[in-house]
């Protein structure tokens, strides 16, 4: 089958979904699928327009980004590779960028597939601007992406809820999944806590250090439960710039509370889960929280989750059951989940152990996404 994978980033960009993306690429690539991914030049540090890399086809075009990544508008189009695929599948109807190269190829007679993500989630962003302009752009963009699919698919059940009561349209559940390896691969604790000299008790961060995650709001609830726990460490995992958090640790007393790694490699992610007593997830909108794979990996490795109860978190998590759910935006409420699990390991054990029987792998979500695309 001739695939072609779009979304406006792509390897060497890392990403939630830029990851999602590439591992369906690579491997449906494995399976023997000739897959391409079109995605713009914007972030490539300097790769080559067409090139493989790990068996799929990748494409760059030329395009221009209006302010924010998901306003990134193609230039141009290969339409002979829309035309000759059997299936082009769109990642976010909220990327421009994605659903202007699904209309052409709808135009070219190929068939289309979206993954609707974060639908009319931008109610409650924190930036007034983007509350004001950023619903009627969602709501369109939305539009054109149901009527440019012929599969409609969604990872997260709010989205199925939103599009089934809003737009009339019942769309196919696949949820993201994880790497087999994942789930079996030795525990890796002690080898994390040995590399950055950390010892327990301390709770872990996987993500963008970006503000609608709300990596202001755990440095806050560290600051409030170190009263009462001076050794707990928040491990803060993924790429951006550090400085406003650190001085926000140093402001808030509590910079030796606080670790920065930046990007890691997925051996020393696992060994901080391995090693923590939760994953936290302090997001503050709905619109960042499409589908969590932090979480699933978390699971994957029998840890509890302690998040904030925005976007698709609520769907998933539930509470008492397989994690914490707290009020977004609300450092005490987060301190106290996290010193619950601190001071109640069994509890963490359990919630863990019921969150693990949630996981599904890449192996499966591809078996699933080919029924469709067949279909």
């Amino acid at each position: 089958m001739k695939i072609v994978h779009i979304y406006h980033h792509y390897w060497p960009v890392i990403g939630g979904l830029e990851n999602v993306v590439k591992a369906l690429a690579e491997d449906m690539a494995k399976l023997g699928h000739e897959v391409h991914v079109i995605t713009s030049t914007h972030g490539a540090e300097g790769r080559p327009k067409e090139e493989t890399v790990n068996g799929v086809h990748v494409h760059r075009v030329r395009s221009v980004r209006l302010g924010y990544p998901d306003l990134t508008y193609p230039l141009e189009y290969p339409s002979d590779l829309l035309k000759s695929a059997d299936i082009v599948h769109g990642h976010s109807q909220n990327s421009l960028f994605t659903v202007k190269m699904i209309e052409r190829a709808k135009k070219l007679g190929a068939k289309t597939a979206i993954h609707f993500m974060a639908v009319d989630a931008l109610y409650d962003h924190p930036n007034p601007l983007v509350r004001l302009l950023g619903p009627p752009y969602g709501r369109q963009a939305a539009l054109r992406a149901v009527r440019s699919s012929d599969v409609k698919l969604v990872k997260s059940l709010r989205d199925k809820e939103m599009l089934k009561n809003r737009y009339g349209i019942d769309a196919a559940y696949v949820p993201d999944g994880v790497d087999e390896k994942l789930l079996t691969a030795p525990n890796k604790a002690e080898e994390f806590k040995a590399r950055y000299n950390i010892d327990d008790p301390f709770v872990v961060y996987v993500g963008r250090l970006h503000k609608l995650k709300g990596v202001d709001v755990l440095i806050k609830a560290v600051s409030i439960a170190a009263r009462e726990e001076p050794t707990l460490t928040a491990v803060i995992i993924g790429p951006g710039d550090q400085k406003p958090y650190r001085w926000l640790a140093d402001r808030m007393e509590v910079g030796r509370n606080v670790v920065f790694t930046g990007f890691v490699s997925e051996e020393v992610k696992i060994g901080a889960l391995d090693a923590s007593t939760a994953l936290v997830l302090p997001s503050i909108s709905n619109y960042v929280e499409a589908f969590s794979l932090a979480i699933t990996e978390a699971w994957a490795r029998g840890k509890p989750v302690v998040a904030s109860a925005v976007g698709e978190i609520p769907y998933r998590v539930r509470h008492i059951v397989n994690g914490l759910l707290v009020p977004p935006k609300n450092p005490k409420a987060l301190a106290d989940a996290m010193l619950q699990l601190i001071r109640d390991r069994k509890l963490g054990e359990k919630l863990g152990a019921e969150g693990r029987k949630r996981v599904t792998t890449w192996g499966k979500v591809i078996e699933e996404l080919l029924k469709f695309y067949a279909s």
